[in-house]
């Protein structure tokens, strides 16, 4: 019995020694070193950039926002067409008119007055869809013809292959 009493405590120290030795973590996580977090002391610099100057010249930066406007106008029309949701109307005429204005930034003044008109036409577009929430179906028809009149004659009179001479 005695025996029977030190072989059971001899295996319950022995079992207590091993959980208090292994605990949650393994072993082999238990006794390894941990690296010392190194704090920095050097502030980070970011050194400005002038973006001012474009790197590119006028006739691609017109012909990029060409196909800007071409493919803002044409989502525009569509949606008109297929009566998305209003602020999709929205902000097709917006993007579609910054577009435009940028156009006009690099165009010499003769044809910069001629797309004023046009982008007069977008800006009286863009307020008349944005003072109509709930159009019928018959002045959405008008908005939509607008836009598609808007849309041929300026990618007929302002392509980008004809304004080549007309740039800045």
């Amino acid at each position: 019995m005695k025996r029977d009493r030190i072989n059971h405590a001899v295996i319950v120290c022995a079992i207590v020694c091993i959980f208090l030795v292994t605990g949650c973590e393994t072993l082999r996580k238990k006794f390894v070193r941990k690296r010392k977090k190194t704090e920095s002391t050097e502030p980070m610099v970011i050194v400005p950039r002038d973006y001012s100057a474009h790197p590119f010249p006028s006739d691609v930066l017109y012909k990029q926002y060409f196909v800007y406007w071409k493919s803002w106008n044409q989502e525009l029309v569509s949606s008109l067409i297929d009566k998305l949701s209003y602020k999709k109307i929205l902000d097709c005429a917006q993007q579609s008119l910054v577009n435009l204005r940028k156009m006009k930034d690099l165009l010499a003044d003769e044809k910069a007055n001629e797309l004023q008109v046009y982008i007069d036409r977008t800006q009286d577009l863009e307020a008349r869809i944005e003072h109509a929430k709930n159009l019928p179906p018959s002045q959405m028809n008008m908005l939509k013809y607008d836009a598609e009149r808007i849309l041929s004659t300026v990618n007929r009179n302002f392509d980008s292959r004809k304004m080549k001479d007309h740039l800045k």
